[in-house]
C-alpha cells in the first residue's frame, strides 16, 4: 500500500527552527559559521567544538541523532550506527537499507578495526541483459540491484563493540522517519537532476515526491511512514526478518515480478567481516584506512608518494605542488587498477604497491612541468565511477574511541526503484562492471563483489585517534582524503580550513581529467600551467558555483581531538552541506565500552 507523504509548509526561517530545535550552540557546544580569510563566501564550513566528544554528517538530524546517543552514555559506534540508520532516513538518496557501508574504527585501548559491507553481484546475474540495458543507456531499474549489506553491517559492529541494542540504535531513525526532516536546497537540486527517472517507478515516486509528482520547497518538513514502519519491524524482529524472513519474501517477490535479479538466496548469503584495516604512516602521524575492494589503498599510496618529498614543498602554495598531488593521485589509481576487488589480504607483503620503496620507485616518474604519459602508467580497465552521492559520518566520544563511517546507494536514490511498503531504494552497483572483457578485474560474475573508491580513514598521533575522516565523490575521494590529510600534516591547518581549502584532483568521469576550484591561492593561471603540462583536461570550477558542481568536489565531514587541550573539534564540508556537532553535557556513569 502507497502511504501519502506529509508536507508541512515552513512557517519560521530554517536556522531560527533549528536554534529552537536545540541544533545550535550549548555552553560546551559551540556552533558556529567562520569564513576562510579572502576565500569565496562559498568555500566555508560549519564547525563545532565540545568538551564530550563530537559528530560530523551530511544531515541535520542524523548529526544531532548521534549526539544524543553521546550524551545519553553510548559511545562512538553506537552514535555512529545510530547516526547512519538516521541518515538513511533523513537523507534517502544518498544510503539506506538497499546499500552498502563500509566502516573504521579507532578504540581507545590500541585497537583498530574495518567492518566490510562490501555487497556482492546476484549469484543468477544475466550478463547478456545488463549489457542490452548500456547499449540502450538505461542503467537504472531493478536489474541492477546488489546484496544490499547495510543492516547486517551497522548491527555487526553494533554486536561487537556497541552497547545499544538494534533496537535502541534504530529508535533515533524511526523518531526522524515520524517527526519529518527538513528539505534543504541541496538535496532538492540534487533530486530534481534524477526527477525524470524517479517519475518512472510507480512506488518510488510517492516516497520521494509529494503526490508523486512535486519536490516541495527548501524548509518543508517530510515524513517518511513507510521507511518507519520496515525499520520498526526489524527493531522488533532483527536483522533476519530482513535477510531470511517476511521483509526477505517482499524484497525477492517484488525482483522477480520486476526482473530483477536479486533472491531471497543472494539475501540469505550476505555476511559482513570484521577485518584489519589497512595501517600505515605519513611523516609523524599513523593512519588505518579501509582495505580492498575500497579505496583505502589509494590513499596510502598516494600519501607515500608525497612523503618523497619534503613536508617544506608541500606546505607553499604553488604549481609544483598541485602538480604533485595530481600525479600521486594517478600513480595511486592505476596500481590500484591492476588489483583483483576479491583479493582480501591488506598487508604491504601481499599488496606491495603499499610500500615506501614501491612509492620511491613510481615517484621517480613525476618530471617537472610535464604530465606522466598515458603510456607509462598502466591504465587498464577498472569499474567505473557511478555517481558522487556518498555519505561520510565520524564520530569521536569522550572515551578516545573514534569512527570513519562512508555508506552509498551508488547514485542518489540508487536504481531508482523500491518495493512497494518498504520505502528505501536499492543499489545501483551493477551499472559499474564491465560487460565486455572477461579478463578485466571489473568484469562482471555472479558473487563478485562490488568496487568502491570509498576510503573511511583515522589518524593517530603517537596511537591517540585524533582525527576521523572520509569524504563522498566517487573515484575522486582517495585524492580528496589524501589532499585533506596533506592539509592536516604538512600544512599544519586547523581541520577546518584544510576541509575548507580548495582543492585540485585527479578523476571525475568522461573524461577523466584535472578537477580544480578556482579559488584563492588557486587561479586560471595555475590551471592553465597544468594544462600546458600535458593533461587530458582540467576542469575548472568558478565561484560563486552551483550547488550540483560543487558537491562534486566531495564532502569530507571530520571530527578531531586535541590531545593537549582535550577538546573536540566537527567541521561539516558546506560543499554538500554536512553539520557537525558535539554534546552539551557530559554523560553521567561509568565509560561506555
Amino acid at each position: 500500500m502507497i502511504t501519502r507523504k506529509i508536507f508541512f509548509r515552513r512557517t519560521i526561517p530554517w536556522f531560527l527552527a533549528a536554534a529552537l530545535m536545540g541544533l545550535g550552540a550549548g555552553a560546551c557546544s559551540q556552533q558556529r559559521l567562520r569564513r576562510a580569510d579572502a576565500q569565496p563566501a562559498a568555500l566555508y564550513a560549519t564547525e563545532a567544538r565540545s568538551d564530550y566528544g563530537m559528530v560530523s554528517s551530511a544531515s541535520v538530524e542524523a548529526t544531532r541523532a548521534a549526539v544524543e546517543v553521546l550524551e545519553q552514555g553510548g559511545n562512538a559506534v553506537d552514535a555512529a550506527v545510530a547516526g547512519a540508520f538516521a541518515l538513511g532516513v533523513a537523507d534517502p538518496g544518498g544510503s539506506g537499507l538497499g546499500g552498502m557501508t563500509y566502516i573504521v574504527i579507532a578504540l581507545a585501548d590500541g585497537r583498530s578495526v574495518a567492518f566490510d559491507g562490501t555487497a556482492h553481484t546476484p549469484v543468477s546475474v544475466d550478463l547478456s541483459q545488463l549489457a542490452e540495458l548500456k547499449a540502450a543507456e538505461t542503467p537504472f531499474g531493478y536489474k541492477m540491484a546488489a546484496t544490499p549489506t547495510t543492516l547486517a553491517t551497522l548491527a555487526l559492529a553494533l554486536e561487537r563493540y556497541g552497547t545499544l541494542d538494534l533496537a535502541q540504535a534504530l529508535a533515533p531513525a524511526i523518531a526522524i522517519g515520524e517527526s519529518g526532516y527538513r528539505l534543504s536546497q541541496n538535496y532538492l537540486e540534487w533530486t530534481d537532476l534524477y526527477l525524470d527517472q524517479i517519475l518512472t517507478s510507480n512506488y518510488l515516486r510517492f516516497v520521494v515526491l509529494d503526490q508523486g509528482l512535486t519536490l516541495g520547497k527548501a524548509g518543508d518538513r517530510y515524513c517518511h511512514p513507510d521507511m518507519v514502519n520496515t525499520l520498526r519491524r526489524i527493531a522488533a524482529e532483527g536483522t533476519d526478518c530482513f535477510y531470511r524472513g517476511a521483509i526477505a519474501s517482499q524484497i525477492a517477490a517484488d525482483m522477480a515480478r520486476n526482473g530483477g535479479f536479486l533472491s531471497r538466496t543472494d539475501l540469505a548469503m550476505v555476511r559482513v567481516r570484521e577485518r584489519r584495516p589497512l595501517r600505515s604512516s605519513y611523516r609523524d602521524v599513523e593512519l588505518i584506512t579501509f582495505p580492498l575492494p575500497g579505496g583505502g589503498d589509494q590513499v596510502v599510496e598516494a600519501l607515500n608518494i608525497l612523503e618523497t618529498r619534503p613536508r617544506e614543498f608541500l606546505a607553499e602554495d604553488s604549481v609544483e605542488r598541485l602538480h604533485l598531488l595530481i600525479e600521486a593521485s594517478r600513480i595511486a589509481q592505476a596500481d590500484h587498477a591492476l588489483l583483483d576487488p576479491r583479493n582480501s589480504r591488506n598487508t604491504i607483503f601481499d599488496l606491495p604497491h603499499l610500500s615506501k620503496i614501491h612509492a620511491k620507485e613510481r615517484a621517480q616518474l613525476i618530471t617537472p612541468g610535464h604530465a606522466i604519459p598515458e603510456t607509462a602508467l598502466d591504465t587498464r580497465a577498472v569499474a567505473k565511477p557511478i555517481g558522487e552521492h556518498t555519505v561520510q559520518l565520524s564520530v569521536a566520544d569522550r572515551h578516545g574511541n573514534m569512527v570513519s563511517l562512508t555508506q552509498t546507494l551508488g547514485r542518489l536514490f540508487g536504481n531508482k526503484v523500491a518495493t512497494p511498503g518498504l520505502g528505501f531504494p536499492y543499489s545501483v552497483f551493477l551499472e559499474s562492471f564491465d560487460y565486455e572483457d572477461p579478463t578485466s578485474s571489473a568484469f562482471l560474475r555472479p558473487r563478485s563483489p562490488c568496487w568502491t573508491d570509498m576510503a573511511p580513514t583515522i589518524l593517530l598521533q603517537d596511537g591517540v585517534p585524533v582525527l576521523a575522516l572520509g569524504s563522498a565523490g566517487s573515484n575522486l575521494i582517495p585524492p580528496i582524503v589524501t589532499q585533506v590529510i596533506s592539509n592536516v600534516v604538512d600544512r599544519r591547518m586547523e581541520v577546518r580550513d584544510a576541509v575548507v581549502a580548495p582543492r585540485t584532483l585527479w578523476g571525475g568521469h568522461d573524461p577523466v581529467q584535472v578537477q580544480i576550484e578556482i579559488a584563492a591561492p588557486q587561479t586560471d593561471a595555475a590551471a592553465d600551467e597544468l594544462l600546458s603540462m600535458g593533461f587530458p583536461g582540467v576542469h575548472r570550477l568558478y565561484f560563486p558555483p552551483e550547488a550540483i558542481p560543487l558537491a562534486r568536489f566531495g564532502a569530507v565531514n571530520a571530527v578531531a581531538f586535541d590531545p593537549q587541550t582535550g577538546r573536540f573539534t566537527g567541521v561539516g564540508d558546506a560543499r554538500r552541506k554536512g553539520y557537525a556537532a558535539g554534546p552539551r553535557v557530559g554523560p553521567t556513569g561509568p565509560p561506555s565500552r
